[in-house]
């Protein structure tokens, strides 16, 4: 039921108390005005009844009755005031509701968003506002999803803005790990403007952080000669000739370096003269990349008549470089070289040039449009939504030197001097570009049909539709296009109608007794380049028998068809470190993702049972249990970890060299013949606030959530007539996750806790080599934050202070990492501390001040 506004006015005078409670009340507040005398089943909530049964006079009160501002049309079963919003200590929105979502939601699905009780669809810009532009936040009951124009069940989440409320706000942010070996940061600023129903807001975020390097770690990668060196072949010595010069044999002499065009004569390979410059080559390799991030937000928000429309551009550039060692070779420079002066072949070592390390560079230009159109038309709620995204690529992997040419050009006749600085064209690179362009718009409509049972019939229709296009082109050394250039382009359309049927209501009789009940039935189709027209059917039930218990399930059977972004997403091609498990250590192969147009469609069946108790009858204690399964025939899915068993059954996918080390993996989607997943899911989540304080602006407000899931079965047919792979069993993952968040706080002043469990896993080998024991650990993280100008006593200097906000947050507080033995207990090979988790704990102290 909604909560009314009410606004009496009384007197002798009834039109001018008429007059003055049209103006006291809200312009917003479109109720009807209505005597006292007039029946009790039209009264306000709150009138006396006793009052209300007195004679209708000069002295009688008028009353009106109107939803509260920025009400959805369900009311919400859980409620969330400026002041438990603040003791969050979230920075945006965004973050809020990330806080929130064991409260929000157990399950991890994203929510239905609502801005004053109307959708926003694509447009996400509302995230990015600060908390503080809230009056309150509101989680509707199960049946506002319907009334929207989305599947019954799903969270919907009305954030109401503040009538009133313009800020600027700074933050800047230092981020550093405990270890040292890496700095990061972070600058944002902001303007949120709201008058009434119109809004607008700005946000520019710049970030980077640097890179972390092996030697940070104290990890080696072997020693490396920043002057290079010649030697003999097969240890012997180089040249006769220059023994006799040095008295000794000579088997190594360094590289001289002239900055002529003339070959060096023998005295300038003399040992004595240069003793090589031996360096660290874990200086030049990292464990993280150095990123950089610049997003640019603008939104806009306003009435058009009965309308809402909203629009948002985002525009966003990343870089991302990592170091993957110094470019060094070892050929053979010929004795008949015009740059040998050697009697006999020699092999030459070398470096690039001076200490400059092989680079891995991965830029991403995107840009971002989302429309919004909101409104009644012919008695029915619509949606009307538009997105237009478009991705632009580059990358560049330098994967050595390349020794066939440099064979060739220190032939006779080459041209390539041994002893001067080489440039960087003689590295083998590969380069590439991609861009993606996508097109949506989608349309809901909702609309009470009748009703049943003291309760409407909701009836609503979703149409989907979009169109997608995606270029690869591989590049030369110097960014010519190869051959081997893919484009796809694909077209999307779905539709879907159902119905929401109220079959009892608690209270009201009805067809059946049973509290509340209702059932919702769905039916549609979707359609994709290339495929046959596809079918999806399903039907739900939410069943409260009585007010602290709440029950939900759905059953569903959908043909499938892949995703745009499964077809088409920009292929991506990135260095990755993983543990190859063939060789026991670590490999940085090429990590190819992106779309894969060979996908085909398959079929999926889906069942989901809920059960939500609120034993205190309040949002104050819940608790929730999910079982779900999902099994799927040609389904597409993540390609999965790079295990023995994955390796075994996608050998297409893995590329090795002659000596079998890992140089590529294709980790782009799958189809399966076949998968069975089932999970049961399980929580409990209490809001408690301050006794002491009650409700009022500075009590201290405390929230726990535990969340427990169970994978019962986790299993895959990668092709037919193969044997299913048992991930939980033998392919590295846990059977339990449990996860844990706290926070106490106030306005001015809070703490944030979060913790993190997995069960132990194993992976097998298939090779009857010794299994992989995982024992991940708990994980922990912290934060802080206050409100300086708090602390400061009634009348002192906190002028300087004010608005200002310091927070603090630790991650992996307690610096733990995954620990991995062998089967017999000995510590598995490359899986020492830094190499399975490099950064360790790490620390951010951050500042935000508003204006």
């Amino acid at each position: 039921m909604r909560r009314p506004t009410i606004c009496r006015a009384g007197g002798p005078r009834a039109a001018m108390s008429l007059l003055a409670m049209l103006v006291a009340c809200p312009l917003h507040a479109q109720g009807t005005v209505r005597d006292r005398a007039g029946p009790l089943a039209e009264r306000a909530s709150t009138a006396n009844a006793a009052e209300a049964d007195g004679p209708a006079g000069p002295e009688a009160d008028i009353v009106v009755i109107a939803p509260r501002r920025g009400e959805a049309v369900v009311a919400a079963e859980t409620e969330l005031g400026e002041g438990e919003i603040a003791a969050q200590g979230a920075a945006t929105i965004s973050d809020l509701l990330e806080r929130l979502g064991p409260l929000v939601d157990p399950s991890g699905e994203e929510p239905v968003i609502l801005v004053n009780g109307k959708e926003v669809g694509f447009d996400r810009s509302i995230l990015a506002y600060p908390p503080e532009a809230l009056e309150r936040l509101g989680l509707l009951g199960p049946g506002a999803a319907a009334r929207y124009g989305h599947p019954a069940g799903k969270r919907v989440i009305n954030l109401v803005l503040k009538p009133s409320f313009v800020q600027r706000s700074a933050e800047l942010a230092g981020r550093v790990p405990t270890r040292g070996g890496r700095h990061g940061g972070e600058l944002q600023l902001g303007q949120v403007a709201i008058t009434g129903e119109s809004r607008w807001h700005a946000q520019a975020r710049l970030s980077f952080d640097g890179p972390l390097h092996e030697s940070a770690r104290e990890l080696s990668s072997g020693a490396v000669d920043l002057a290079g060196h010649v030697r003999g072949l097969a240890g012997e010595e180089i040249d006769p000739a220059l023994s006799a010069l040095a008295g000794r044999i000579v088997t190594v002499a360094p590289l001289p370096r002239t900055s002529g065009r003339d070959t060096p004569a023998l005295p300038a390979f003399l040992p004595a003269q240069d003793a090589g410059i031996p360096a660290e080559g874990a200086r030049y390799a990292t464990l993280l990349p150095a990123t950089r991030n610049l997003s640019v937000t603008l939104g806009l928000g306003r009435p058009l008549g009965p309308f809402s429309a909203t629009a948002s551009l985002t525009a966003t550039a990343s870089k991302t470089v990592d170091e993957r060692g110094l470019p060094e070779i070892a050929t053979i420079l010929p004795a008949e070289s015009r740059w040998s002066p050697f009697a006999r072949d020699v092999v030459l070592s070398r470096l690039l040039d001076g200490d400059a390390p092989l680079r891995g560079e991965n830029e991403a230009r995107a840009l971002a449009l989302a429309l919004a159109l909101s409104g009644p038309v012919a008695g029915w709620r619509t949606n009307l939504s538009a997105t237009y995204v478009r991705n632009r690529g580059r990358t560049l992997q330098e994967e050595g030197i390349d020794a066939a040419r440099v064979a060739a050009m220190l032939g006779p006749g080459g041209s390539l001097s041994p002893y001067r600085p080489w440039s960087r064209s003689l590295l083998r690179a590969s380069r590439s570009r991609s861009a993606s362009d996508m097109l949506g718009m989608r349309l809901s409509a909702a609309k009470p049909v009748f009703a049943l049972s003291g309760a409407p019939v909701s009836a609503r229709v979703t149409l989907d539709g979009s169109h997608a296009a995606s270029r690869f082109v591989p590049l030369d050394r110097l960014g010519n296009a190869l051959a081997g250039a893919t484009r796809t382009a694909h077209r999307r359309a779905s539709g879907e109608i159902s119905l929401t049927v109220p079959l009892a209501r608690r209270g009201e009789g009805g067809l059946v007794p049973l509290g509340d009940l209702a059932l919702d039935l769905s039916a549609g189709f979707r359609a994709a380049s290339g495929s046959t027209l596809r079918r999806q059917y399903g039907a739900g039930f939410t069943w409260s028998p009585f007010a602290p218990l709440r029950l939900s399930g759905s059953l569903e059977h959908s043909e499938t068809v892949p995703s745009n972004d499964d077809l088409g997403a920009p292929r991506l091609e990135t260095v990755r470190r993983v543990y190859d498990f063939a060789r026991q250590e670590i490999a940085e192969p090429l990590w190819i993702t992106g779309g894969n147009p060979a996908l085909g469609p398959g079929t999926r069946r889906s069942l989901s049972l809920a059960a939500r108790l609120q034993p205190l009858g309040s949002p104050v204690l819940a608790l929730d249990v999910r079982y779900r399964r999902n099994d799927s025939e040609g389904g597409v899915a993540p390609f999965p970890d790079l295990t023995p068993a994955t390796e075994a059954v996608f050998p297409e996918r893995v590329t090795r060299d002659a000596a079998g080390r890992l140089v590529a993996v294709d980790a782009r989607p799958i189809n399966l013949a076949r998968s069975e997943r089932r999970e049961l899911a399980s929580g409990i989540a209490v809001r408690l606030p301050d006794p002491a304080g009650g409700a009022a602006a500075g009590a201290v407000r405390y929230t726990l959530s535990v969340n427990h899931t169970w994978k019962i079965a986790d299993r895959i047919v990668p092709h037919a007539g193969l044997a299913p792979i048992d991930r939980l069993a033998a392919n590295g993952q846990s059977r339990h996750v449990l996860s844990a968040r706290a926070s106490a706080g106030r306005k001015t002043l809070g703490l944030n806790l979060q913790a993190s469990w997995s069960s132990p896993a194993r992976v097998r080998s298939v090779s009857g080599a010794a299994d992989y024991r995982y024992r991940p650990p708990l994980r922990i993280d912290l934060g802080l934050f206050v409100e300086p100008a708090a602390l400061v006593p009634a009348g002192g200097p906190g002028g300087a202070l004010r608005d200002l906000r310091l927070s603090l947050d630790v991650e992996n507080l307690f610096d733990t990492y995954r620990r991995v033995t062998l089967s017999g207990g000995s510590p598995a090979p490359g899986f020492a501390r830094y190499q399975v988790d490099p950064l360790g704990r790490q620390v951010t102290l951050s500042l935000r001040k508003t204006f």
